[in-house]
């Protein structure tokens, strides 16, 4: 990911797997990134599960269509905990198909101390 012409890193931590919730996080994601704002997104707990299970896909206007956009951006990177996807059951395999990387506490706690902005949903 490049530096927003502010330089501004924001992360963002999904928790839920609501799929309107998604798609609010979704925009304001594909919003920042379209505004020079590196994105990161980390899903965790129902995000996670929506995400593998394929959920997000409800066509036009959807969480995995504002997604697919921002991320053609270049600065929108997608994480899993590794601790969410083993509590989830998801197959390892599964999990890393769909996202940048899987990536532990200590890297998600070092992401959120510097980043500009932080969002849970």
């Amino acid at each position: 990911m490049t530096g927003g012409a502010s330089g501004s890193r924001w992360v963002l931590l999904l928790e839920s797997g609501d799929a309107g919730r998604l798609t609010e996080a979704a925009s304001m994601a594909a919003s920042a990134a379209s505004l020079g704002s590196d994105v990161t997104l980390i899903w965790l707990a129902g995000a996670l599960q929506a995400l593998v299970s394929g959920r997000l896909d409800d066509g036009p206007g959807s969480a995995a269509d504002l997604l697919a956009e921002a991320r053609e951006t270049g600065r929108v990177r997608m994480l899993a905990c590794s601790a969410a996807a083993v509590r989830r059951g998801a197959s390892p395999d599964t999990v890393r198909s769909c996202v940048d990387e899987v990536v532990g506490w200590p890297t998600i706690v070092s992401l959120l101390r510097s980043s500009e902005k932080c969002f849970v949903w």
